[in-house]
């Protein structure tokens, strides 16, 4: 058997601990202290994963002077601006398509396991599990987000996801079938993990454990010996700046709610405005690495 890749066994393993203490003692993390690991974790393992993107896209020939770096910066920060506006003028059609993005990106976990219409059934249900079972919580965080109406959503989400994981019984066994044992642990523990850990702490492990782990894994491993030192200074820097960004528009909404729904909002519309040039930049290298024209 193929020795599993790092981000499986932490991520398989958080997802064990967590179902099991929480199967155990459903209200041990309350509501506040759920915001906070998500800010913590989200900060520390979330955000590098897409802190490399400036150097990924000058790999790929986006740009190679100065000055194309600092019109790549600046188109970057464009598009997240722009993704914040949206959501400011047209929060719920805002989290409609920020579902759909990252459904669309998250299937990229199983890029090269999963044929594609395996694979956007489990970025599916990895989405829409939480709304089956915790609907009413999927619907509250909704509603901080996006405000009243976008309880609509979370219902919609919710039979997405019925519907998801009912295709996953077949994806699961042709996996087990073809012994593709990665997949497999994956993604029996995202549906452990979704029956038994709410909402906001389902997501942090599978982000911060699976996703960004991985994604930053192959990112740094597509870079010389020499070059990977720089690389984690780079993303930390690109960190700290998106921390930064992140400070001003949490102080921008101070007066509109509470501490917990401010860095709840400010955490999910500070990753949408970032998935989205993050998501199109990956597009165009995939694109260009396929011989198509961008």
């Amino acid at each position: 058997m193929k020795a599993l890749p790092p981000e499986t066994l932490g991520f398989a393993a958080a997802a064990a601990a967590a179902a099991l203490v929480l199967g155990l003692a459903p209200t041990a993390l309350p509501f506040a202290v759920q915001v906070g690991l998500l800010a913590v974790a989200v900060v520390v393992l979330g955000l590098p994963h897409g802190a490399l993107d400036a150097w990924i896209a000058r790999r790929a020939g986006l740009f190679e002077r100065p000055l194309g770096w600092i019109g790549f910066n600046l188109g970057y920060v464009a598009l997240a601006l722009a993704v914040v506006g949206a959501w400011w003028l047209f929060p719920i059609t805002a989290l409609v398509l920020f579902l759909m993005i990252s459904a669309w990106h998250f299937a990229g976990d199983w890029q090269d396991a999963l044929m594609p219409w395996q694979r956007m059934i489990a970025a599916a249900a990895l989405l829409g599990m939480p709304a089956v079972f915790y609907q009413a919580e999927v619907a509250s965080i909704f509603v901080v987000l996006s405000g009243p109406g976008a309880e609509v959503a979370a219902e919609g989400l919710r039979s997405v996801g019925l519907v998801a994981l009912g295709a996953l019984v077949p994806v699961l066994l042709m996996t087990a079938m073809k012994r593709q044992w990665t997949v497999l642990i994956e993604l029996g523990m995202l549906v452990l993990l979704a029956v038994f850990a709410p909402p906001l702490v389902y997501f942090v492990i599978y982000f911060c454990l699976l996703h960004s782990p991985r994604h930053l894994r192959a990112t740094i491993a597509l870079a010389p010996a020499g070059e990977r030192r720089s690389l984690i200074a780079q993303a930390l820097v690109y960190t700290l700046a998106t921390l930064v960004l992140a400070a001003l528009v949490a102080a921008l909404l101070l007066p509109s709610g509470d501490l917990s729904g401010i860095a709840l909002k400010t955490l999910f519309i500070g990753l949408a405005a970032l998935t989205v040039p993050h998501m199109l930049l990956m597009l165009w290298t995939e694109r260009k690495q396929a011989n198509v024209p961008a």
